[in-house]
């Protein structure tokens, strides 16, 4: 009996030390229209949308699946779409009549990645997810339900861009962003 009460406890302490805190939950995908509504917001002066990328809000909300662009209760479509999402947001601020630019068409500043990485060179998945839930925290939420939805939109960048390793260099990171929408580039890592 005293080994069961044992195990018991132990295994109560380590999932309760492996509990996600209770400001990073959330249900369904409402962080990702949370960041597409940053977003609009950040967008609503700007007519070429050639400031983009600058907004960290706008370049982590395009990482979100394209369900965020429907219904809140769609499924999730496993293909992202930078493109999508720009063109959304698009809409969003401007109306259906807005052209939104091609994301080839605009660059992600330096500046910004580095805002996101901590040695200057390269974004790896802690400051992906430290950058994706400090602009969350701007807006106080909703959070993701496990930091493990915020690993998978990296680890399709990480896929995407071929660097396995996890550490990807800047230029890899914003071509990313750049080009995703035109090139495809699947199943490298």
């Amino acid at each position: 009996m005293l080994a069961l009460t044992s195990l018991f406890l132990s295994l109560a302490l380590s999932a309760a030390s492996s509990a996600i805190p209770a400001k990073r939950q959330g249900t369904d995908f409402a962080w990702c229209n949370a960041l597409r509504n940053n977003c609009d917001h950040l967008m609503v002066n700007s007519t070429d949308f050639s400031d983009f990328f600058t907004h960290d809000a706008c370049l982590f909300g395009s990482t979100c699946p394209p369900d965020t662009l429907g219904p809140d209760d769609g499924p999730l479509p496993s293909r992202r779409n930078v493109q999508l999402f720009i063109h959304q947001v698009g809409i969003d601020v401007h109306g259906t009549g807005f052209e939104a630019p091609e994301s080839e068409d605009l660059r992600v500043p330096t500046s910004l990645l580095q805002t996101i990485s901590t040695n200057g060179n390269t974004i790896t998945e802690a400051n992906f997810l430290d950058g994706f839930y400090r602009v969350l925290d701007e807006t106080h939420g909703p959070y993701p339900t496990s930091p493990d939805v915020v690993k998978d939109y990296f680890s399709y960048i990480v896929d995407w861009t071929a660097v396995c390793s996890g550490d990807i260099p800047f230029q890899n990171f914003a071509d990313y962003f750049v080009y995703q929408s035109f090139v495809k580039s699947s199943g490298n890592c």
